[in-house]
């Protein structure tokens, strides 16, 4: 007796049940037919924002020179819009949920574009850049929720995982990839080239949305938690400013124990009231979802692989392989490739394993990349560095995708900018507390093992050799070759290397660690493929979160 099987789904068959799941789910037909169309266009929006982020740290030498700006004014112009848009994103997806989404977006953009044009073109003044930089900081906090809010409220819950998949991969790789286009860019024209990039990618986006995207809102009209947006806003620009500044200035220092202690009071007050409110902002019982929390984990756990990875590559091509600003960003291009070019593949083996299994699996790739990164010393070169890297990047590609989407598909289709606003905020806190650790532990390193080098040394050469790589690098072998000779430059540059190399190594064993313990906690708490529809909110129920 033969078994019968059921006949495999056609192209058409698939194509009229997807239109099925969108008329389900309350999406309009010409929305759903152009969705991929939308998806390129929030994706353009968000690459914007990225771009931004990450250009800065290359033009800031040409404006310094050209502006005669202060160290103060260039730590803000670096720093400001990273605190601005962190500490504003669950304000701007609220506000996106009850007035509409692409109404913030748009505004965003503009907000975002016009103080780029004005720093491209007209700012003379180190004070001009620091207001723009702050302004362009709001509009990214609106276009940055609004992006995926409406790429969620676009796609019906079953075909969600792929667009996600796709907007995570440009989110990856953006920061890389402002890297890269800066130096090119910088490298043929002046530092306004990175603030006028901004403008043509603002100009395209606002086009692209006006005339592709579609307005959607919380059709139930939520009450905006006023009251929970101030204090996440102090909570969270007083946790940024504390990570950010902290390694550098010292823990101790006032503006810092000020930003701990805004930290701790405005979180600490933000959680009491949004248990309290009736309309949170943040609903504290999606942390009783493990889906949700875990996989907020899982992304501050893989951002700040990425934030940290990018972070110390910079020192490790310029201040060990002697690349130029230019070759040192051309370096960093291929390690975007596997983000751009796997992470819409991902979905389909995390529907089959289970999405724990996926964002385990991930984590755990990414502990055993940073091991391998553990073991570079100073004579490593280009190929020995970036294929442990293709590790951590490839075990990135499987934790994002599903973590992103779990996160939304955790909070009601109606409240898509809380869920947007959460893992954009995980995302941005990951980066800076990589940032921040990881080069804490590469100074220490360094510090702990730069005396050798600086022995015989006059005082005021020990000194700043032991403040920092770079100095040494930069200022003091340059310094001690002209007046000890080549010999004796030498032997400062590699103990000097070795120094650094060995808080390198300490920083990618706690990373390794870390993420080694976050695979453990996400196998562990997560559900299985059977159970994990249990705690996902379904189309129908734009109620309440998911719950256990």
């Amino acid at each position: 007796m033969t078994g019968t099987t059921e006949p495999a789904e056609t192209k058409a068959d698939r194509a009229r049940r997807q239109l099925d799941e969108a008329v389900a789910e309350g999406i309009p037909l010409e929305v759903f037919r152009r969705r991929w169309i939308i998806v390129a266009a929030m994706c353009t929006s968000l690459l914007a924002v990225m771009l931004a982020n990450s250009s800065m740290n290359l033009a800031l030498p040409g404006m310094t020179s050209d502006l005669r700006i202060t160290q103060s004014e260039q730590t803000w112009i670096v720093d400001l819009f990273s605190l601005v848009f962190a500490a504003l994103l669950f304000t701007a997806g609220a506000v996106g949920d009850r007035y509409g989404r692409k109404l913030v977006l748009q505004i965003g953009m503009v907000l975002f574009t016009v103080p780029s044009l004005y720093a491209g073109l007209i700012a003379d003044s180190g004070t001009e850049l620091i207001v723009a930089r702050a302004v362009m900081g709001v509009g990214a906090a609106m276009v940055m929720p609004s992006t995926l809010s409406i790429i969620n409220t676009t796609f019906p819950r079953g075909q969600r995982a792929g667009a996600i998949a796709v907007w995570t991969g440009v989110a990856g790789a953006g920061a890389g990839l402002g890297t890269v286009f800066s130096g090119v860019l910088l490298e043929f024209w002046s530092w306004r080239a990175a603030f006028l990039m901004s403008v043509g990618f603002g100009v395209v986006a606002f086009v692209a949305n006006q005339i592709l995207s579609h307005e959607s809102k919380d059709e139930k009209q939520t009450p905006i938690d006023w009251l929970g947006g101030v204090l996440s806003t102090v909570g969270i620009l007083g946790l940024v400013y504390a990570i950010i500044e902290g390694p550098h200035d010292g823990w101790t220092q006032t503006d810092v124990l000020v930003a701990i202690a805004a930290a701790v009071v405005g979180l600490g007050l933000f959680i009491w009231w949004e248990q309290k409110t009736p309309h949170p902002m943040l609903d504290m019982k999606l942390f009783r979802n493990p889906l949700f929390s875990t996989s907020s984990a899982a992304v501050t756990i893989a951002f700040f692989a990425l934030g940290g990875a990018f972070y110390l590559l910079a020192q490790l091509f310029q201040l060990v392989l002697e690349y130029s600003e230019l070759e040192s960003a051309l370096a960093t291009l291929p390690i975007m490739v596997p983000m751009l070019l796997l992470s819409p593949l991902v979905p389909k083996i995390a529907a089959a394993i289970g999405s724990r299994f996926a964002v385990g699996l991930g984590l755990a790739i990414i502990a055993c990349g940073f091991l391998l990164c553990s073991t570079w010393d100073g004579d490593t070169g280009y190929w020995g560095i970036l294929l442990p890297l293709f590790v951590v990047v490839f075990g990135m590609v499987f934790v994002m995708p599903p973590a992103t989407n779990l996160i939304i598909a955790s909070v009601p289709k109606n409240r898509s900018g809380m869920g947007s606003a959460m893992n954009d905020t995980v995302r941005e806190l990951g980066v800076s507390i990589g940032i921040a650790v990881l080069g804490s532990l590469i100074a220490r390193g360094y510090s702990s093992g730069i005396g050798e080098a600086t022995r015989g040394l006059p005082p005021e050469a020990a000194a700043a050799a032991e403040s920092s790589f770079p100095a040494a690098m930069q200022g003091v072998a340059p310094a001690l070759e002209q007046q000890a000779g080549p010999e004796v430059t030498g032997r400062f540059v590699d103990l000097a290397t070795d120094a650094w190399m060995t808080g390198l190594n300490w920083a990618m064993l706690a990373a390794s660690a870390l993420a080694a313990v976050a695979a453990i906690g996400a196998l562990v708490a997560m559900p299985g493929k059977r159970r994990e529809a249990d705690f996902i909110v379904t189309p129908q129920d734009t109620t309440q979160p998911a719950h256990v």
